[in-house]
């Protein structure tokens, strides 16, 4: 990184930006409830579009961070989502909340991509993996004070406790942004910005975006972690009612702590193909435990659930790891935004379809159900070598093959 300062200020700026993140994600759906007044069923779907919207926008906003620079693509995001946060106390009406919402997902989704590349421009090559995977820890711990902050917030019940959730938010994503003005500015010189790499260059990467949609579908461990194994727990008498949050907090915690350690693996592109095949077999074998939670009583049960996310939070730091490695190394050195953008837009699957399938699969099929959708991550693993060595075919300069 350049200057001493720049992996502080890179830090803080991941670490007040998720703070800000953890405190809208917790507490937005509450607040346009009880604060502004609108109905639960109205409020859940402008969330859901908010954070689908973005998606056919994710190549142009990296196509942007390209030709302006990732720095200020990133402060420029920054700025406008404060905005909309400071402009989310005046919401009073369904098609106002919409808008807001739309751009809002855009804003957030947009950053992150431009913040991705931003790491591309700041940290070497070797160890944008190892950068990463701190920042993702930073990460994690932010989210945990936003949600801490979100339920101090809420619990007060009042419009003061609301309108100060995302006013917090605000002010978190402000001294964020803030923080990225202190980096150095790497903008494209005149000539690259005449010149970049192309859109339909980047569609034309089938190699890639077929690695992104795999990486996608071994992301939805996360849609398990927070949507299916808690309608599994109501579901059946015998398990802890609560039990499902506890156990999304020790995930958290896993996150936090095993990130780094676990993402040494990534340096290499063997490396990460071997972590794509661990992480299929562990979200696997989190799914055969699950299935196998409902049949004893409370204890057993409890205890094969604690095994099932001990297996989906390493199925979540492998797949991780090996995802910032393909995002960053098989992406054209002055492409990294719109790259990101791809990926962003491949990977997005477990966000479009994860919910859905494992709904259906968990309410409708039961045990049956959880042990299909091991059997879809084993198929997942198939794929991965044979779809790294497409790509690495394609890239110049890149080993022609991965060894098995």
């Amino acid at each position: 990184m350049t200057g001493p300062g720049t992996p502080r200020r890179l830090v803080a700026a991941h670490l007040l930006g998720s703070v800000g993140f953890g405190l809208y994600a917790s507490g937005s759906a509450v607040y346009f409830t009880r604060q502004v007044g609108l109905p639960v069923t109205q409020v859940g779907a402008g969330l859901t579009l908010a954070g689908l919207v973005w998606l056919p926008l994710s190549l142009s906003i990296g196509r942007l961070c390209d030709r302006i620079g990732a720095r200020r693509a990133t402060v420029g995001l920054g700025c406008a989502q404060v905005l909309l946060l400071v402009a989310a106390t005046e919401v009073h009406s369904l098609w106002t909340f919409l808008v807001l919402a739309a751009l809002l997902g855009i804003c957030v989704q947009g950053g992150w991509i431009c913040r991705e590349a931003l790491v591309a421009d700041l940290v070497d090559s070797a160890a944008r993996v190892n950068a990463s995977a701190r920042l993702r820890s930073v990460f994690n711990i932010g989210v945990i004070a936003g949600a801490l902050g979100c339920g101090l917030a809420l619990s007060l019940d009042s419009a003061p406790g609301y309108l100060g959730l995302i006013l917090g938010s605000a002010l978190a994503e402000a001294a964020a942004t803030a923080c990225c003005l202190g980096l150095p500015d790497r903008s494209r010189g005149p000539a690259l910005r005449e010149d970049p790499v192309g859109l339909r260059q980047a569609l034309r990467d089938l190699p890639y975006l077929a690695l992104s949609l795999l990486y996608g579908v071994l992301a939805v461990g996360d849609i398990v972690l927070r949507v299916g194994i808690p309608l599994w727990v109501v579901a059946h008498a015998g398990l802890p009612k609560g039990l499902g949050a506890w156990l999304y907090g020790l995930n958290a915690v896993l996150v936090v702590g095993l990130q780094v350690r676990l993402s040494r693996g990534a340096e290499s592109f063997t490396g990460a193909r071997r972590l794509l095949v661990l992480s299929g077999a562990a979200a696997a074998g989190s799914c055969a435990a699950v299935a196998v939670s409902g049949t004893g009583g409370a204890l057993p049960g409890t205890a094969a659930l604690v095994a099932a996310v001990l297996l989906l939070s390493l199925a979540e730091l492998w797949s991780s790891a090996a995802g910032w490695k393909l995002r960053f190394d098989l992406a054209p050195a002055r492409a990294q935004g719109t790259w990101g953008g791809l990926f962003a837009l491949g990977s997005s699957v477990n966000l479009v379809l994860g919910p859905a399938a494992v709904t259906l699969l968990v309410s409708h099929y039961g045990a049956a159900g959880w042990l299909l959708l091991g059997l879809g991550f084993l198929g997942v693993t198939v794929f991965c070598a044979p779809a790294l060595a497409w790509a690495l075919r394609t890239r110049p300069g890149q080993p022609a093959a991965v060894s098995h």
